[in-house]
């Protein structure tokens, strides 16, 4: 299986390629009113609004807020919904053995299912079901 694995406040996370949509730089967003911490706003991607994510605030709720920079956008599709994610940088796309994904059995964080090892970095697999719940 294919995942892209990007970065994001110095930590390692990864989606697998069958979810990504694309993969672009940073876009304006407008902010929305009223909306919980985690949406940064809505961004205009070719005439489709879709609501843009600080993936760093939806993981991380409880830490004090800082300014985040990011480089790229992660487009993520569920059937019809698309979903964009705000990441520091994509570091690899690699192909991975199903062998290597190591299931959590206790789940910390529930956006979290399991992790793979990746040169020397222990990556987060990111659960797309709870994503689009």
């Amino acid at each position: 299986m294919q995942m892209i694995i990007f970065t994001l406040n110095e930590k390692y996370y990864a989606f697998s390629s069958e979810n990504v949509e694309e993969i672009t730089t940073k876009i304006p967003w407008t902010p929305v009113p009223k909306s919980p911490a985690w949406v940064q706003g809505l961004v205009n991607l070719r005439g489709n609004v879709i609501t843009l994510i600080n993936f760093y605030k939806l993981l991380s709720p409880t830490d004090e807020t800082k300014e985040i920079w990011y480089n790229n956008i992660i487009i993520v599709k569920n059937d019809e919904e698309k979903i964009a994610f705000m990441v520091d940088d994509v570091a690899w796309v690699l192909d991975i053995e199903p062998s290597a994904v190591q299931q959590l059995d206790d789940q910390i964080d529930e956006l979290v299912s399991s992790v793979i090892q990746v040169k020397d970095q222990i990556v987060s697999v990111i659960n797309m079901e709870k994503l689009f719940l």
